[in-house]
């Protein structure tokens, strides 16, 4: 497999997006955390930074990231199979995997310059101590949730073609939003429960660690992000796997 024809479907993924429509989509991801953090800020009374922090966090790497790999990563075989491309690209060498991993690759670039966007006009608003290290750790929980949640929905779109934003949403609420925070060895599968461990190492957040461990966690971040690594390589290997024997059905077999 040619790793400069994954660039080249990115770049024609990238282009196909320049759309009305996708870019009011990105720049209500955008507004999104900007706006509900300006109106926390002028009706609330929070000082404390651990709050704000979390804020950024629960709707940037998480909400904004989710929802944008939602639109874009889950689809990825459904669009081939509607846009009636996808019996060109499994007659082709190498084509089904080098599509997966371009749209995989795009869907992270979309994902995470929307939540960078986010993270930066948050923070001119908040102006925290610290603004630039605090920055920094957003966007690189930012990265992380858009390489391991893609790789999550990516699969879920190869597997479940037929209803992929059905079972999509229904991992999100139920695994990633409700398991997550279950107090149990099962909560330790999820992505968010890594992130939301990485966040208080990272922040250095002791006295929060030691009042939600159940939420948080205890182990080092090294762990953390061993687990995140090991839960995307699972899930890209998965989707690959099951991509190269899959037969879907065309609208010309309907």
């Amino acid at each position: 497999m040619n790793p400069f024809l994954i660039f080249d479907v990115m770049r024609f993924e990238l282009s196909r997006s320049m759309t009305a429509g996708r870019i009011a989509i990105w720049l209500v991801l955008v507004a999104f955390p900007v706006g509900l953090i300006s109106l926390l800020k002028l009706i609330s009374g929070f000082d404390q930074p651990e709050v704000w922090g979390f804020t950024v966090y629960f709707l940037v790497p998480e909400v904004v990231c989710m929802l944008g790999l939602l639109l874009w990563a889950t689809p990825v075989v459904a669009t081939e199979i509607e846009g009636q491309t996808w019996i060109y690209l499994a007659m082709r060498q190498s084509g089904r995997t080098t599509v997966l991993l371009g749209k995989y690759m795009t869907s992270i670039v979309w994902t995470f310059a929307a939540a960078v966007a986010g993270i930066t006009l948050s923070m001119m608003i908040l102006i925290p101590d610290d603004v630039v290290f605090v920055w920094a750790v957003m966007c690189a929980l930012a990265g992380l949730s858009c390489f391991a949640h893609a790789a999550i929905y990516l699969l879920i779109g190869v597997v479940f073609h037929s209803r992929t934003m059905v079972t999509a949403v229904v991992y999100t609420l139920v695994i990633e939003y409700g398991l997550s925070f279950v107090p149990a060895v099962a909560n330790k599968l999820t992505v968010n429960y890594r992130l939301r461990g990485l966040l208080v190492e990272w922040m250095d957040w002791e006295t929060v660690k030691i009042q939600a461990r159940v939420v948080f966690g205890d182990e080092p971040a090294s762990t953390h992000l061993f687990a995140i690594g090991t839960f995307t390589a699972i899930c890209l290997t998965a989707a690959v796997i099951r991509l190269s024997t899959a037969e879907y059905p065309t609208q010309q077999d309907g």
